[in-house]
């Protein structure tokens, strides 16, 4: 955001590269609601412009992909994730009360003290922080600071997508978790196991997960899609519910 002339205009990401401030602040609110405008450096909340809190969360250009991905379950925008907010977003990308409640123990378990400012055990995680949480096992996908490395990125489809169709599978997965797992850390393994049955199990699409949508997942847009997925599906639930004869 920035001034000009003494009035303020908003920057909207989903509007075209040369729009003008009046332009693009008429449209700002209906797109970044819809959660458009989607990208490593164009990236806003799906309810950016009215959330369950009140709050208008700028783009998230100037974060590393690692805190972009992590952003998604600041629900409040306020630099820090609380445990209730782990579980709102898991519970908001279609994972069921039991699970979301076990999963948000087990991350913010993890990551709070590992992210803290201080060294005072806290279940609640420092989203500038959030890289120090990295794990052995993983990809190399993001760096030591939370950066997007496309060459890491690349080579996990040219070392692991066997049939060359531009996305994995299961057994791909699979090969891909066992094949880069460090022995000297279970926890490591187990974790990025966990991390891509739960990724595989939610936004899979005939059996595979494409490079487009691991794309999404490493800077966090993918949540903000299954969001409104799950969202719309709640809605038809809803209105049949609605319509169904008493």
């Amino acid at each position: 955001m920035d001034e000009q002339n003494g009035a303020v205009s908003t920057f909207d990401p989903t509007s075209p590269p040369g729009a003008s401030a009046e332009g693009s602040s008429s449209q700002s609110q209906g797109g970044a609601a819809r959660g458009e405008g989607r990208g490593p450096h164009t990236f806003v909340s799906a309810s950016a412009t009215e959330d369950v809190y009140g709050s208008r969360p700028a783009a998230l250009g100037e974060m590393t992909a690692l805190e972009k991905h992590s952003a998604f379950f600041d629900r409040n925008h306020d630099g820090i994730i609380t445990l209730r907010e782990t579980y709102e977003g898991l519970r908001a990308i279609g994972i069921g009360r039991a699970l979301s409640a076990w999963f948000a123990l087990f991350i913010n378990g993890v990551l709070g003290t590992t992210t803290s400012r201080s060294f005072i055990p806290t279940l609640s995680i420092t989203l500038k922080n959030v890289h120090r949480g990295k794990h052995a096992s993983d990809t190399g996908v993001y760096d030591k600071d939370g950066r997007f490395n496309p060459e890491r990125f690349e080579e996990l489809f040219s070392r692991w997508d066997k049939d060359r169709d531009g996305a994995l599978n299961a057994r791909e997965l699979a090969a891909r978790t066992l094949g880069d797992r460090d022995m000297l850390d279970v926890f490591g393994f187990l974790a990025s196991a966990g991390e891509w049955t739960v990724l595989y199990a939610l936004a899979g699409r005939g059996g595979k997960l494409t490079r487009e949508q691991l794309r999404r997942m490493y800077d966090g847009t993918l949540f903000y899609e299954l969001e409104r997925e799950e969202q719309a599906a709640r809605g038809e639930a809803r209105a049949g519910k609605a319509s169904a004869p008493a």
